[in-house]
C-alpha cells in the first residue's frame, strides 16, 4: 500500500492472498489498519517517544506499522496484556527477526503503556489536529469556514465508522409487496424513503446472503441514494451519467427509471468500470452504455434530459470511512481537483438539453469544491438555475446556497456530501 499507491482493502486482499488468509483474520487485519491509520498522527507521536523522528523515517515500512498497531491496542483501545502478547508473537513470525531485533527495547517500551502523550508546545489549531487526528491545514480550514464548534464536532465524529446503508433493487424484488431482509441482519428502516434501511451492525453478513448475491439490495451511502432521488429521471428520458464508477448512482437510476430510457454512464477508469459491469450485471440493469473517456471531453454527441455530475473530489467527507485520504490530500491537490471539477461541469452543462436537469455532488465538504465552484458556473452560464430539491434529508448549503443540500457525519450518520440541482432554460 505504501509503495504502490493503492487502497486499504485492495493492499489487503492481496496480501492475504498472498498468505492465504482466513476470512476472519482477513476482517480484523481490515480494523487494524483502518484504526492504525484513523489515529495515525496521535500513534506517530507515542513512537517518538521511544525512536526519535529521524529513526521513525528509517525504520521499515512493515515494522513501522506494527509499531503503530502496537501503540494503537495499548493506548487507544486500551487491549489486555494477553492480545498485546499475542500480537508481539505474531510480528516476529511475519517480520524476520534480524529485522525487528533493533527495536526490541522499543517494543516493551510501547506496551508498556507508559510513555508520554503530552507534553508538546502546540498552537491551538495544532492541538486540535492532535486531539481530533488531523492534519493541521485541514483544522484550520474547516474552523475558518464553519467555526471552532461545529468543526471539532465534525472532527471528532471522523474518530468512529459511519453507518451502513442499504436499498432494495426494484428490478429484482417485487415492490408492491413488503421487502424483508435476512433473518440475520439487524436494521433500521430510514422513515423518509420507502426501501431503504440503515444496518445496525456491520455489513459482512449481508454481503454474503442470497439478497446481496442475488441483486435485490444495494449498499449505497444515504446521501448517494438521495442524490438519485434528487436526480429523479423519468421512464424514457436519456441521461448522462460522468464519472460513473462504480455504478450504485447508475443502478439507482435506472431503477427509478423502470429500466426505460438510455444511461450513457463515462469514466476514465477501464479497471473501475470493470466493477461497474459486474454491478449492471448483478442488479439488473439493462439501459446503461459504459464509455471510457475523460469527462472533460465527452466523446459522444447527446443531449440528455438529466446529466449527473459526480466529478473526482478530496473525498473530505469520507474521512470516517477512509481515514488513510486526510494523510494523503492536500491543499495543492484541492486546488488541482477545482479546476478539474469546474471544467467537467463546464463540459457537462454543454449536453444538457432546453428544460433539461444538471445535477452536480461530491463527498467533500470543502465549499471551494462545491458552492464556490456553482458559484462560478452560474456567473458564466446565466441560463442555468439552481432549483429546489426533492428530498430534503440533509442541510442547506452555505455562502447563500440554501437551495443545494449538504450532508455532515456528526449531523447525518452518513459521508459528507453536496448536492446541486440546476435547470436549463427552455
Amino acid at each position: 500500500m505504501a509503495y504502490s499507491g493503492m487502497g486499504e482493502r485492495t493492499a489487503l486482499f492481496k496480501a492475504a492472498e498472498q498468505i492465504g488468509a482466513a476470512p476472519g483474520d482477513l476482517q480484523q487485519a481490515h480494523r487494524l489498519i483502518m484504526e492504525t491509520t484513523r489515529f495515525q498522527n496521535r500513534l506517530d507521536h507515542i513512537l517518538t517517544r521511544t525512536l526519535n523522528p529521524k529513526q521513525l523515517q528509517r525504520t521499515p515500512h512493515g515494522v513501522t506499522s506494527f509499531l503503530r498497531i502496537l501503540a494503537y491496542l495499548t493506548y487507544i483501545t486500551r487491549a489486555r496484556e494477553s492480545e498485546l502478547e499475542r500480537n508481539v508473537k505474531w510480528a516476529r513470525q511475519v517480520l524476520s527477526w534480524k529485522e525487528l531485533h533493533p527495536y526490541e527495547k522499543s517494543i516493551a517500551l510501547i506496551a508498556s503503556g507508559t510513555l508520554r502523550t503530552n507534553g508538546q508546545e502546540l498552537t491551538e489549531i495544532e492541538q486540535l489536529a492532535f486531539d481530533t487526528c488531523h492534519p493541521s491545514w485541514l483544522v484550520e480550514r474547516l474552523v475558518a469556514v464553519f467555526g471552532r464548534g461545529f468543526a471539532l464536532q465534525l472532527l471528532q465524529r471522523n474518530l468512529r465508522p459511519l453507518a451502513t446503508y442499504i436499498r432494495t433493487n426494484p428490478p429484482r424484488v417485487d415492490i408492491a409487496k413488503p421487502y424483508a431482509l435476512p433473518a440475520h441482519i439487524r436494521y433500521s428502516p430510514i422513515p423518509q424513503l420507502a426501501g431503504v434501511w440503515r444496518l445496525d451492525g456491520p455489513a459482512e453478513g449481508l454481503v454474503r446472503s442470497k439478497a446481496w448475491s442475488e441483486g435485490e439490495v444495494v449498499i449505497q451511502d444515504l446521501a448517494s441514494i438521495t442524490t438519485s432521488l434528487v436526480a429523479s429521471p423519468n421512464p424514457g428520458e436519456k441521461v448522462l451519467d460522468l464519472c460513473a464508477a462504480p455504478g450504485n448512482k447508475t443502478s439507482h437510476l435506472a431503477s427509478i427509471m423502470r429500466n426505460k430510457g438510455e444511461i450513457y454512464s463515462i469514466d476514465t477508469s477501464q479497471k473501475r468500470l470493470t466493477h461497474w459491469r459486474r454491478e449492471m450485471e448483478r442488479t439488473s440493469c439493462s439501459i446503461a452504455t459504459p464509455i471510457c473517456a475523460d469527462a472533460r471531453s465527452i466523446p459522444i454527441s447527446i443531449e440528455a434530459d438529466l446529466v449527473l455530475v459526480d466529478p473526482p473530489c478530496s473525498n473530505t467527507g469520507v474521512l470516517a470511512k477512509n481515514p488513510s485520504i486526510k494523510w494523503r490530500i492536500t491543499p495543492a491537490r484541492v486546488s488541482e481537483l477545482v479546476n478539474r471539477q469546474y471544467a467537467i461541469l463546464h463540459e457537462a452543462s454543454k449536453h444538457a438539453r432546453s428544460g433539461g436537469s444538471l445535477v452536480y455532488c461530491t463527498c467533500s465538504i470543502l465549499p471551494e469544491e462545491n458552492e464556490e465552484v456553482i458559484e462560478t458556473f452560474l456567473s458564466r452560464n446565466p441560463e442555468f438555475k439552481i432549483v429546489r430539491q426533492t428530498p430534503i434529508l440533509g442541510s442547506p448549503g452555505i455562502r447563500g446556497f440554501d437551495k443545494c443540500q449538504r450532508f455532515y457525519p456528526n449531523l447525518h450518520d452518513c459521508n459528507g456530501y453536496f448536492i446541486a440541482k440546476l435547470k436549463k432554460a427552455d
